[in-house]
């Protein structure tokens, strides 16, 4: 559960907080590093999807000072034609021990 000092509780035994301002900049990094001036490509976009999602999750896992943690990284690429776009996923956690971060990038294109 995310608290206001953007940590996320921990069980008794569980040292680490998740470092939830730690793992929101390590995908930010990522998502301009890979989609900075990207243009949207049907044919690609699977593939990017992929690397980014395996990029972040390295570097959480290296970088995040949470090493207990799993991380489940969704990565969804959509083409910026000006309409709107609204995605909605449904997990069962621990909200005492579970957190969720989500980052959002955009360019002309994407």
């Amino acid at each position: 559960m995310a608290t206001t000092d953007g940590t996320a509780t921990a069980h008794a035994g569980q040292p680490q907080k998740l470092q939830i301002l730690t793992v929101r900049k390590i995908m930010s990094e990522v998502l301009r590093s890979e989609l900075g001036s990207t243009k949207y490509d049907a044919d690609e976009v699977a593939q990017l999807s992929k690397r980014i999602g395996e990029t972040i999750n390295r570097r959480l896992s290296g970088e995040s000072g949470s090493e207990r943690y799993k991380y489940v990284t969704n990565v969804s690429i959509f083409q910026d034609e000006g309409q709107g776009a609204r995605m909605g996923t449904s997990t069962i956690w621990d909200p005492e021990s579970d957190a969720m971060v989500q980052e959002v990038f955009a360019n002309d294109s994407v």
